[in-house]
């Protein structure tokens, strides 16, 4: 069991499943990030009434999102987007890309949340052509603003949080801004720890087993300072961030015993620098930012012939690039390249040591008539491969076309349609390839194309305001990546072995009415279809079956009410049953759950420019027995008080 785990924790790919992780589009420091009907959005006040322990909490509550969660506070987080895996997707943060060449997803758990101030999910047709190259092309994103990397107008800003919660849960936060003239200097730091011995039961046959989770404590520190200066068309930033994590690695509760102890340290550093000028006819941006990621990996009770396990992974990026648009009144082209070169050592003398430079380039069009607007674009990557300890995976080269046609809103409902195409693919990740026992250096990327139509109005736009938005699309992937057993449960091998088809329908509902001036309500909900079926081959079992752990069905539901500084919100996320394996069979069904969380704040204004926030929230009220994963159970009914402060 242990080695298993070791394998998924540096390897997170499930025997035949796929996952996808929403990337979040970052815009440059001095534009907003929603201004887009296409794209969905959460903001500050969204966030905050959430109250979720880290940015993987906000991803679920988007449309085509499906979310795999190892446990609460700290524990393995990742979300895919429309069935198509989390390596097809990128996270922006402040503009920058953040990303992990080891594994080849973003741990969300790992994310803190309480300086996020936004975020957006992009897919298809994004307009934000000064974004990086490699999240222009990526089949979607996900853009995380936060309050210490954007232009402000207020010359001191402070952000200050702390909260307490069930399973010793503890978040401190602290953000200060100050912006004499044209720069800001900004300093932020942030600590959160939980013991996370929550109680859980599940079913094994006719046995009710009621337990408690152990070695699932976590806490983590990290800290960061920004600066940047603006001119009249210029701007400039600057900043660094260190995060240090500890925690412990529990099991899968079936085979759970009491003498787990295996643990995991991380100690993550990152930088980031770009310089954007905006003349009359020309914008380009010239950006670059660099992660070192050590992680730490011990179990002193596994048996082998050295005692156990202690092995400690470096992976270090460096990105760098340039995008840049032309500026025009009907037609505007836009382009750029970037360099990303990535590295993993480890400190035994076993272990593979791949370095990789990957080059993505871009050239496309905008052009705009009074009600339509047709986009085309051609990216380029060349991926090169170096492994001196072992044979090198293969040195690979790819072109990738967009194409969007879009009605711009018409008439009183300001009815806006669009349909565009995007060919995409991700590189095997370097524990797919050179991973002992499991890494395959011949894999192919995978190859994925989307194609979608979505259709969006305001039909009602007075008193009570009411936006709606669906999306009808299909996906097909090849080259899927999957683990497979071989000789036994300790020996797998990567593959390609699969084709999928995806079939999706999103509907996505907002409505806003004021009752008067102090009483305000919200209704805000989305339902996700998503039919994600492997095609590989009509003989096997698994033909036409659901892939593993993508739901058929999700709903989100939240509704909000307030009176001058009270208020209540009412949330509710549901997931329908899936499959732990590929094979859609009885015994591998996992149960569907609803989770609903209440919360209810009051908000004191002291003066004009401070503001307190009480905050009170309740999360799976009814005490729903759940897991994300097969026998990875999750925490029941618990409790979190917040204190929110900001002085502007």
């Amino acid at each position: 069991m242990k080695k298993i785990f070791a394998i998924l924790l540096f390897s997170p790919i499930l025997y035949g499943q796929q996952d996808t992780i929403q990337v979040v589009e970052e815009v440059v420091a001095n534009q907003s990030v929603f201004h887009y009907s296409e794209n969905s959005s959460i903001n500050a006040k969204d966030i905050e009434e959430l109250s979720p322990v880290d940015i993987g909490d906000v991803l679920m509550k988007i449309s085509g999102v499906n979310l795999k969660s190892y446990g609460s506070l700290g524990g393995l987080k990742t979300v895919s987007m429309r069935g198509l895996g989390s390596n097809h997707s990128t996270i922006v943060k402040d503009g920058f890309t953040v990303s992990n060449t080891q594994t080849g997803q973003v741990n969300l758990g790992q994310i803190e949340v309480d300086n996020v101030v936004g975020v957006v999910s992009s897919i298809g047709n994004r307009y934000n052509t000064v974004l990086p190259i490699s999240a222009q092309v990526s089949g979607s994103n996900f853009l995380i603003k936060t309050f210490e990397n954007t232009f402000s107008s207020d010359t001191l800003q402070i952000r200050c949080s702390v909260k307490y919660g069930s399973f010793n849960q503890q978040f401190a936060y602290l953000g200060v801004k100050y912006q004499p003239n044209k720069w800001f200097f900004s300093a932020t730091g942030a600590f959160r720890k939980s013991v996370g011995d929550y109680n859980y039961s599940y079913q094994n046959g006719l046995l009710q087993i009621n337990d408690k989770r152990l070695n699932n404590d976590y806490q983590d520190y990290n800290w960061g300072v920004s600066i940047g200066r603006k001119w009249k068309r210029k701007n400039f930033r600057f900043g660094y961030k260190n995060t240090a994590i500890d925690q412990g690695l529990p099991g899968a509760v079936i085979l759970y015993n009491a003498t787990q102890d295996e643990r995991m340290t991380t100690n993550n550093h990152s930088f980031f620098a770009d310089f954007q000028n905006n003349s009359k006819k020309l914008v380009t941006r010239v950006y670059a930012n660099g992660r070192m990621n050590h992680l730490r990996y011990t179990d002193p009770t596994f048996l082998n012939t050295s005692g156990g396990i202690d092995v400690t992974y470096f992976n270090r990026n460096i990105t760098g690039g340039l995008a840049l648009k032309t500026i025009g009144e009907k037609l505007f082209f836009n382009g750029g390249t970037e360099f990303i070169l990535s590295d993993l050592t480890e400190d035994g003398q076993n272990f593979d040591h791949p370095s990789r430079l990957h080059n993505i380039s871009l050239l496309g069009a905008n052009y705009q008539l009074k009600s339509f607007t047709f986009v085309a674009q051609l990216s380029s990557q060349m991926v090169f491969e170096e492994n001196p300890n072992g044979l090198s995976g293969k040195d690979r080269f790819r072109i990738n076309p967009f194409i969007s046609i879009e009605q711009q809103g018409q008439g009183k409902m300001k009815l806006k349609q669009s349909l565009w195409y995007r060919n995409s693919f991700r590189m095997p990740s370097f524990n797919e390839l050179y991973y002992n026992n499991i890494g395959n250096n011949l894999l192919e990327p995978e190859d994925a194309n989307q194609i979608n139509y979505g259709v969006s109005f305001l039909p009602i736009d007075k008193k009570l305001s009411v936006f709606v938005r669906s999306n009808v699309y299909f996906n097909k992937v090849k080259n899927k990546i999957v683990a497979v057993p071989t000789k036994n449960l300790f020996v797998w091998s990567m593959q390609n072995v699969g084709t999928t088809n995806i079939y999706g329908f999103e509907l996505i509902l907002d409505a806003n009415y004021s009752f008067s001036k102090n009483w305000k309500s919200s209704i805000t909900g989305n339902y996700s279809y998503q039919r994600t079926i492997d095609v590989t081959d009509k003989n096997s079992p698994t033909y036409k079956n659901q892939i593993a752990y993508i739901p058929l069905h999700t709903v989100n539901f939240d509704a909000s009410l307030s009176y001058k500084k009270i208020g209540a919100r009412f949330s509710n996320y549901f997931v329908s049953e899936r499959y732990s394996l590929n094979e859609n069979v009885i015994a591998n069904r996992v149960d569907a759950f609803l989770l609903s969380d209440l919360t209810v704040f009051y908000r004191l204004i002291l003066k004009d420019k401070y503001s307190l926030k009480l905050q009170f929230t309740a999360k799976n009220i009814f005490n729903q027995s759940y897991a994300y994963i097969r026998s990875y159970a999750m925490p029941g009914r618990n409790y979190l008080i917040s204190l929110h402060y900001a002085f502007n």
